[in-house]
């Protein structure tokens, strides 16, 4: 079962060499395709790169011009290959757990029906890069959270949902979730830790306004889609978004 892992990333150098890891000393569990969209990064990202291939073989690695985060995944998308059965995403400066694939990958097999695995995400303010897991002493926090990585679309799905909304200056992965658990989509939600995400100063979501704004334009371009059409149900994971601020890592 070949899996595609998109990772969307622009000046990156210094963090995406562990994401790719991350997901590489996973290739036990399955059949890996990680695909790297280097969206015209200015730093060292691209040699970074050259650099990896060699020990990495399951990295493809398409480079464009600077189009942003949303355009960047969409180049993804249309750049499966052709044995791709399930879809994922994982971001350049994050990190996904060992353990991930192997345990929801196993779900399509034991229900070939569902189209979309969903478990839960850490968010975290420091990474140990050696042992891939939080650093110690980092603030933590663990939610079923509105992320592409807590998900495995299976490609049909994805297909069938199609790209993502260009409109979308931010919320592009939160109005495509949405637009998944609209679509009368058979899921299960897991207690699979998807992600160690990581919140830093360079985050885009440290962005307040612009986070706010995209997220509520996600909303609404959800509710406008089920006023026009009420045979739209939302049936959606349990969605658990605690109070972040009291954690300091929002």
């Amino acid at each position: 079962m070949k899996t595609t892992v998109i990772i969307p990333t622009y000046n990156r150098a210094d963090k995406i060499t562990y994401a790719i890891q991350s997901l590489a000393r996973q290739r036990g569990d399955v059949s890996l395709d990680i695909l790297v969209v280097n969206d015209g990064s200015t730093d060292a990202t691209a040699s970074v790169l050259t650099g990896l291939s060699a020990s990495v073989p399951e990295l493809r690695v398409i480079t464009q011009e600077n189009q942003g985060v949303t355009a960047a995944r969409n180049t993804g998308l249309s750049n499966l290959l052709e044995e791709t059965e399930f879809v994922t995403f994982l971001d350049s400066d994050d990190i996904s757990p060992a353990g991930r694939f192997a345990a929801d990958l196993a779900e399509f097999e034991k229900r070939p029906e569902i189209e979309v695995t969903y478990g839960r995400m850490q968010l975290a303010d420091s990474l140990d890069y050696e042992r891939f897991v939080p650093a110690e002493g980092s603030k933590l926090a663990t939610v079923i959270g509105i992320h592409l990585s807590s998900a495995i679309f299976r490609r049909s799905l994805v297909e069938r949902i199609g790209l993502f909304d260009l409109d979308m200056e931010q919320a592009e992965d939160t109005d495509y979730i949405l637009r998944v658990f609209e679509a009368n989509t058979l899921f299960t939600q897991t207690d699979t830790l998807c992600l160690y995400y990581f919140r830093h100063l360079d985050s885009l979501s440290r962005d307040v306004p612009t986070a706010r704004r995209s997220f509520a334009l996600a909303i609404r371009k959800s509710i406008l889609r089920r006023k026009a059409r009420p045979e739209i149900v939302l049936s959606k994971p349990e969605f658990d978004l605690m109070d972040l601020k009291r954690t300091g890592l929002f």
